[in-house]
């Protein structure tokens, strides 16, 4: 049984991209890259020596409190998926591991992804050992850019007209969409987010269906995801979304997860999307019509 025996990037995850993982500019939904991550961890922990076996015989409960994803590449369909980690943080509670997401083919990084995990209690300190003998620098390259300045507030569903939130979408959570403890997986938190897209982009003025008949496309950048309250099978889950801020060729978006039924925010993200000519795969520029539109529809946070 393999375990880390150097501070160096360690494999963790493997796959190859499926047609129905990818969305209508015929890349890899966004969502997928957070799965990745969060299979990429559970390895890690077990490289670790402290995988799903260990953490239950010692009773202890772990929780995803913050993922922060960049993407750079496209992966299309076929293309093969390779994830390496290493611990970047270790706390007395608390976890921050790093993931490098790369094309095998021609090695290229496509995505990073930096995970912030919590114990509910001190993690045991031959844990604790093993992953400090493991941990890397988060290398400069890979921090925050454009998210995570300020958080978003701790709202409530009622407060969403007044701060210019609008409704993107209203769903339940079901069964197997949660992990082994009930939990509501990451990867279909951020699915609701990909699907609350098109709702938010049409209501500031950018027709979605005229935009695919151009050849126009959307595309994300940097995500920032915190888990704020748990999520569980049989909830109902309200999803609000808007504009926090733009510049002429990005807009930062922000999507709220409640629950339904207590108002009570569960989870958020922030975004930072684009505009992208398909044809020729290149970022465009919002016209001084489109910023003022984009102006009259910032939210009022």
């Amino acid at each position: 049984m393999s375990r880390v025996s150097s501070a160096e990037l360690v494999p963790t995850f493997t796959t190859a991209v499926n047609t129905w993982q990818c969305d209508e500019n015929a890349h890899l939904n966004v969502q997928f890259y957070t799965e990745f991550g969060h299979e990429a961890s559970a390895h890690l922990m077990h490289n670790l020596a402290w995988g799903p076996r260990a953490q239950a015989a010692a009773g202890l409960s772990v929780n995803v409190q913050e993922d922060h994803i960049r993407y750079l590449r496209e992966f299309r369909v076929v293309d093969t998926v390779e994830v390496r980690s290493a611990p970047v943080e270790v706390g007395e509670r608390s976890l921050a591991l790093y993931h490098e997401i790369r094309n095998p083919a021609d090695g290229t990084l496509a995505s990073t992804i930096v995970r912030r995990l919590e114990c509910d209690k001190p993690w045991p300190e031959s844990f604790r050992r093993r992953a400090e003998a493991a941990r890397i620098e988060l290398p400069a390259s890979v921090r925050p850019r454009s998210v995570g300045q300020a958080p978003l507030p701790d709202i409530r569903l009622e407060d969403c007209a007044r701060i210019g939130l609008i409704g993107a979408g209203r769903t339940l959570i079901k069964p197997a969409e949660c992990d082994e403890h009930g939990r509501f997986l990451p990867r279909h938190q951020f699915g609701r987010y990909s699907d609350a897209a098109p709702w938010l982009w049409n209501h500031l003025g950018f027709d979605r269906a005229a935009m695919q008949e151009r050849g126009e496309g959307s595309v994300v950048v940097e995500t920032l995801h915190g888990y704020r309250r748990p999520l569980k099978a049989g909830m109902l889950l309200t999803i609000m979304s808007g504009l926090v801020g733009y510049t002429a060729k990005i807009l930062k978006l922000a999507h709220f997860a409640f629950d339904a039924e207590s108002g009570k925010l569960a989870a958020c993200s922030e975004a930072i999307g684009m505009k992208f000519d398909q044809k020729i795969r290149k970022i465009m520029t919002f016209s001084a019509e489109d910023q003022a539109r984009l102006a009259q529809r910032t939210l009022r946070l």
